[in-house]
């Protein structure tokens, strides 16, 4: 009997071993699972991106921690009014792991975002990017392609690794919908960045944390802050891309 009762227990124990490798979040509570995972290796120091797209040819800049259409952007971004979609090409601003992404249309065009992460905890997000390169089309092709405006991402598992100057898209945003003062064209890029080492100073003040319920909104920086103090410049030479929140950020002070 005790044979039989040892045998169930080590049964058991196994089962929730492989459970707990092969899919944590089943098994324990999410805010445990944090405690294995969170576990990142130290910084380069400075951390420094490599800008994503051409800032010659960005006309304005789109500020993270703003509100935009009615909506609080955690990310940030690049429009070029004076360049068609496919002369806009995107890279990847550090090296990094593919870890999730989405694809959905818009006005009959497909929009692809990507999330990308370093060991160290930095996230950064690359969002309307119009036509890819056939490694980043290959992941894409896998997402599921919802009917509607549905954008919620999709792990990439194993996550894939890439390089930093690596080209990502060779288009961004959309051939149609614009204004008709740029002839219908809207050619923007959305660029995110995310310090999960610690939540921002935005996310210290109660009643700012009490609007902003999605955790992303926590963690979100000022990319401004991490290019080189040359591109800096260029950035904060730039107008808004908003008309209405201008240059209003709650992370870029």
């Amino acid at each position: 009997m005790r044979k039989i009762l040892l045998v169930i227990v080590t049964g058991f124990l196994l089962f929730i071993i492989a459970a707990l490798i092969r899919d944590p979040e089943k098994i324990l509570p999410m805010g445990q699972i944090k405690q294995f995972t969170k576990s990142y290796e130290s910084c380069p120091s400075p951390f420094v991106f490599q800008m994503p797209v051409d800032i010659n040819r960005v006309t304005s800049i789109l500020y993270p921690g703003q509100y935009r259409g009615g909506e609080y952007k955690a990310h940030g971004g690049f429009r070029f009014d004076n360049s068609h979609p496919d002369e806009i090409k995107v890279v990847a601003p550090y090296d990094a792991e593919v870890i999730a992404g989405a694809r959905y249309p818009v006005d009959g065009e497909i929009q692809y975002t990507f999330d990308f992460t370093h060991p160290c905890g930095i996230r950064y997000r690359f969002g309307h990017l119009l036509t890819l390169t056939p490694k980043f089309q290959a992941i894409a092709d896998k997402f599921p392609l919802p009917k509607g405006l549905d954008s919620r991402t999709t792990e990439v598992y194993p996550p894939i690794k890439v390089k930093q100057g690596e080209i990502i898209a060779t288009a961004v945003g959309l051939t149609k919908g614009g204004p008709s003062a740029l002839g219908g064209l809207n050619t923007f890029v959305d660029w995110g960045v995310y310090d999960y080492r610690q939540k921002n100073e935005s996310s210290k003040d109660p009643a700012w944390v009490a609007k902003h319920t999605y955790e992303i909104e926590h963690y979100a920086v000022c990319w401004f802050d991490w290019i080189s103090s040359e591109d800096k410049t260029k950035v904060l030479a730039l107008p808004s891309s908003d008309y209405q929140s201008g240059k209003s950020s709650d992370y870029c002070k």
